[in-house]
């Protein structure tokens, strides 16, 4: 029998806490969560936290770069668990794996030290359509859990994915069909899709057999793969 699609909540729980913030990740985890999945910024200081935008302006009201910033000025911002953490932070405090997004390059080395200081590298899947940026983790961590973000209509060149020695292609959503995840997996790759909210998109990709869902409304993912997933072809 195929088992289920992993649940992999997008910057935490969006929808009950605000994103990429402890309070995000641990209602995440409440839901039941496989994995949470967490962008990467690189401040001033070259500390590595966890946010999105380049910038403050969307979910702070602050119109400050990141990277203009020192850790010490971003920790200001907010209270509690409520609050731009950085990712030692994250592997401190959550227990279960990590989806790590990187925004850019200048993210990895700091990234790196951060996972394997928590001793955290077999939890942690790094992912990123920056193909430079993988290429710069695969020759500082010969050991990292690789996957392969993508938006291009054609699927990345098989080359491309064992040059990497990526574990998951990690499509958007409207590119995923039943044929591309079998041929994925025939090559020995597992698939992994983005950002699946509506239930029947959620069917959809998980009738064609992905190996991992991520949504920013993990309940409600957790709740149709306990009720409505039957597996492939069923």
């Amino acid at each position: 029998m195929t088992a289920k699609p992993l649940a992999i909540a997008h910057r935490g729980d969006p929808i009950s806490e605000r994103e990429n913030t402890l309070a995000a990740f641990q209602a995440a985890v409440g839901s039941g969560a496989d994995m949470v999945e967490l962008d990467l910024r690189r401040t001033r200081d070259r500390e590595i936290v966890v946010v999105h935008d380049p910038s403050l302006a969307r979910l702070w009201d602050i119109d400050r770069a990141v990277a203009d910033l020192d850790l010490a000025e971003i920790r200001e911002v907010g209270t509690g668990t409520l609050r731009i953490p950085a990712l030692g932070d994250v592997l401190d405090t959550i227990e279960v794996p990590l989806m790590i997004d990187f925004t850019g390059e200048e993210v990895v080395e700091g990234a790196v030290l951060a996972v394997r200081l928590a001793d955290a590298m077999t939890r942690s899947l790094f992912v990123t359509g920056h193909v430079g940026a993988l290429h710069r983790l695969r020759a500082i961590a010969p050991e990292a859990r690789i996957g392969l973000t993508w938006i291009a209509p054609e699927p990345p060149p098989p080359a491309l994915l064992d040059e990497l020695r990526a574990e998951f292609w990690n499509p958007a959503f409207n590119l995923v069909s039943s044929e591309r995840v079998a041929e994925m997996h025939a090559q020995g790759f597992k698939v992994s899709t983005w950002t699946v909210d509506d239930p029947h998109d959620m069917a959809v990709v998980a009738g064609a057999g992905v190996d991992a869902i991520v949504s920013n409304r993990i309940a409600e993912l957790r709740s149709f793969l306990a009720d409505g997933w039957v597996g492939p072809g069923s």
